[in-house]
């Protein structure tokens, strides 16, 4: 979790005007990159990114990428082919930017603090005071740069990070972009304004007269071969300033009014600009002219974030999209996230693991280490593993059924139009499925399926059995229980439904609703509400999903964080306790020997050990 840290203050007098001014001026560019950004945006189903709004570059080759999401921190340390979340333990806030010193410090923006990490996103600290940065530089020249939504910029020694208010031009209007050009020389683009410089590392700043005629740039960018300054805008391209020279346009080859809102210039000069909603582009005459990459490549593609890397550059897009261009095979390659685990099931003394694209794992000491078993389609919703060595699969199209274990899976057509979500096996022989539309389905043989009439709501969320006699579901009317093995049900109704539920284990049962935690008696079938320590229910604070955990416990999600509720000295009665996972939407969870969990996320795969409250990632292979 984020540890306090060192002090982080704004001094300096409240300039009301300066804020009247930004308000009015960020308006516009503001509508501009959420329109660009966000609405249009939508995920692709299976891997994909949450839209990328920053990136950088650390010591070793390390690459960091910055998505809209929650929590949305990632490391890659092999040029981008696997990729490990490190916004498990942050705040659940929103992230704005991200800054990576040349010693391999992180510095990153969130919506009411500054973070800093030294450990590459192992560990962070919290720069108090650091609320409303939008940008955070740490500038050569021994200073930190700061850009504060309500009142621009400002600047602090590196050793006194005490925050002092920039003289001269402020930039109350939007900064959008900061750029380093080292010895204290810094540039920032100022939305509405031009280009402001500074060379005393961001104490004082001026505007640039005469600057590009555009006055609305977006991105800057400097070639450290050759020393030309470059500046993106809106609508205008781009523009670039020799050492000593004027700004010019420099936009040959670039579709007319194009928007260009990234820049990056790689050791050797060459130039990349990023585009809304026209591509990738590339320079290799120091920005004179502009060719698209690869070459016949004019895609509606709005790139958002460009860091140099290697021979090429990484290039995140507003789709969630993350690409690594290579400018000496002109070649372009798709960079997937974490391959999320959907399914875990327990075979035998074995653990299994499902993920979305299909991939099937085995564990034979609980979690730890992991070996590839086989594969089942994409795009799986859940796996489930059955007496006598089957497992079922579902996928967002289909059924499947496996018979050996997971090494060859026999495609089962669906009964209805949507898709299962869930399934488990009964005592009384055969087999329960969920839906998200259409209720519950029943099978003696996992071929052929017959609604059940009698279980009240339409929306299975969570179906859960102890020993394949007593059953529950929980629907969007409550609780359905079965005490034969799903022959006949009892429903009892929960207003808003219950969204997940599950039996500790004493075989008791328990469930979820927006309105509180609720017991179910067995066999009576009357509900009892819970009680939580350090826990208030209200419309915007409430659990949305429960798992068993050890000593009649459970884990609990609370607004994307993971919790444990350990029981107190009364029945139906728990105490809150955090754990380090935060950012969190739970997959698929499972208990493992000695107490422990296992679960997948979005983000990544975890483990924690039996009464522990920290969670590590687990890699599969």
């Amino acid at each position: 979790m984020v540890q306090g840290g060192q002090h982080f203050r704004s001094g300096g007098p409240d300039h009301g005007s300066s804020r009247k001014r930004c308000r009015s001026a960020i308006l516009f560019p503001v509508l501009l990159i959420l329109s660009g950004l966000f609405l249009s945006s939508a995920a692709a189903p299976g891997q994909s990114w949450a839209p990328l709004i920053g990136g950088a570059r650390g010591p070793g080759e390390k690459l960091y990428v910055l998505t809209s999401e929650k929590g949305g921190l990632f490391v890659s340390g092999n040029g981008g082919r696997r990729w490990k979340n490190l916004g498990g333990s942050l705040p659940s806030s929103h992230l704005f930017s991200l800054a990576v010193s040349p010693e391999g410090t992180l510095f990153l923006a969130a919506f009411d603090e500054l973070l800093t990490s030294p450990d590459g996103g192992v560990s962070w600290k919290s720069m108090k005071g650091g609320g409303r940065v939008g940008r955070f530089l740490p500038a050569s020249g021994g200073t930190y740069v700061t850009v504060l939504w309500d009142s621009g910029i400002h600047w602090a020694a590196a050793d006194n990070p005490v925050m002092a208010k920039a003289e001269g031009e402020d930039g109350s209007f939007l900064v959008a972009d900061l750029s380093d050009e080292g010895k204290g020389r810094l540039r920032a683009a100022v939305f509405g304004k031009g280009i402001l410089f500074s060379g005393d590392g961001g104490r004082t700043w001026s505007l640039e007269e005469p600057g590009p005629e555009n006055i609305f740039p977006l991105a800057l960018a400097r070639s450290s071969a050759t020393g030309t300054v470059f500046a993106g805008t809106l609508e205008g391209g781009v523009f670039r300033k020799e050492e000593g020279g004027e700004w010019s346009r420099a936009s040959e080859g670039l579709p007319p009014l194009c928007t260009v809102q990234a820049l990056a210039a790689d050791e050797k000069g060459v130039l990349w600009a990023g585009t809304h909603k026209q591509g990738l582009f590339v320079s290799s005459d120091d920005g004179r002219t502009w060719s698209p990459f690869p070459a016949g490549n004019e895609k509606e593609m709005s790139v958002t974030v460009l860091v140099p890397f290697r021979k090429g550059v990484l290039a995140g897009t507003a789709a969630g999209g993350l690409f690594l261009a290579d400018g000496e095979s002109f070649s372009v390659t798709a960079l997937l996230p974490s391959d999320p685990v959907m399914g875990l099931a327990r075979e035998g003394g074995r653990l299994l693991a499902l993920t979305r694209s299909g991939g099937l794992f085995a564990s034979s000491d609980g979690g730890k280490g992991w070996t590839r078993r086989g594969s089942a389609d994409s795009g799986t919703v859940f796996l489930a593993a059955v007496p006598e060595g089957g497992l079922f699969a579902g996928t967002e199209r289909n059924l499947l059924l496996s018979r050996d274990g997971g090494f060859s899976w026999t495609e089962i057509p669906l009964p209805a139009e949507k898709p299962f979500t869930s399934l488990i096996w009964t005592s009384a022989g055969g087999f329960l499925a969920g839906t998200a539309g259409e209720g519950l389905y029943r099978s003696p043989d996992g071929y052929a399926w017959q609604k059940v009439e009698d279980v009240d709501g339409e929306y299975v969320f969570s179906l859960q059995s102890p020993d394949g006699t007593v059953m529950a579901a929980g629907t969007d009317r409550g609780f359905s229980v079965s005490l034969d093995g799903g022959l006949t049900w009892k429903n009892i109704y929960v207003i808003y439904g219950i969204s997940s539920l599950a039996f500790d284990e004493d075989g008791r049962l328990w469930g979820v609703s927006r309105t509180g935690l609720w017991n179910v008696s067995l066999p009576e079938g009357e509900t009892e509400e819970g009680t939580i320590d350090g826990f208030s229910w209200s419309p915007f604070e409430y659990l949305t999903d429960i798992f068993p955990a050890e000593g009649n416990g459970l884990l609990a999600v609370a607004r994307e964080r993971v919790v444990r509720l350990v029981p107190g000295e009364s029945p139906g009665r728990f105490s809150l306790r955090e754990t380090n996972m935060s950012n969190a939407r739970v997959l698929a969870c499972i208990g493992i020997s000695g107490g422990g969990t296992l679960i997948g996320t979005p983000a990544g795969f975890f483990r924690r050990p039996g009464g522990g409250s920290a969670w590590t990632e687990v890699e599969l292979p």
